[in-house]
């Protein structure tokens, strides 16, 4: 039986927080919330790999089922774009109102689902390259200074 790396795992404070941050609340919101000073929020959220990972992957569930009801709209918001362009009537709001459906899930325009690695060892690769870089630039802004 193999044990489970307890330094690897979130504590419920951890995973209210995450909870908290989802619902849109500040850092010292959710310190206030869970207990812990604000200072241990932004440390959580900078430099704890299982908490950052477990926080894109939360993101990325809730990007993906809000993206999923948008789709259910489709239909909806592409009758409405084909109505005004035949009637051509004062439909702008309705016009409006699909556009923006039809943005939000990337059929027109840019699509912003959150990214990130879902895993500690990705965040942690993704620190590591983030720094590796930083260093290079230092090390060429130096030998060019």
């Amino acid at each position: 039986m193999v044990k489970a790396d307890k330094t690897r795992q979130l504590t419920i404070e951890q995973q209210n927080a995450i909870d908290l941050l989802l619902q849109g609340k500040s850092d010292r919101e959710v310190a206030e919330a869970v207990g812990v000073s604000h200072q241990t929020v932004t440390e959580w959220r900078n430099n704890n790999a299982v908490f950052v990972a477990e926080l894109n992957r939360r993101r990325q569930e809730t990007w993906g089922s809000q993206i999923e009801r948008l789709r259910q709209l489709v239909a909806q918001a592409v009758s409405v774009l084909e109505e005004g362009l035949q009637q051509k009537q004062d439909l702008r709001l309705r016009q409006a109102a699909a556009v923006h459906i039809l943005r939000a899930i990337g059929l027109y325009g840019v699509n912003l689902a959150p990214k990130g690695a879902t895993d500690p060892e990705g965040i942690e690769a993704e620190w590591a390259s983030t720094k590796a870089l930083a260093e290079s630039l230092k090390e060429l802004s130096r030998l060019t200074a």
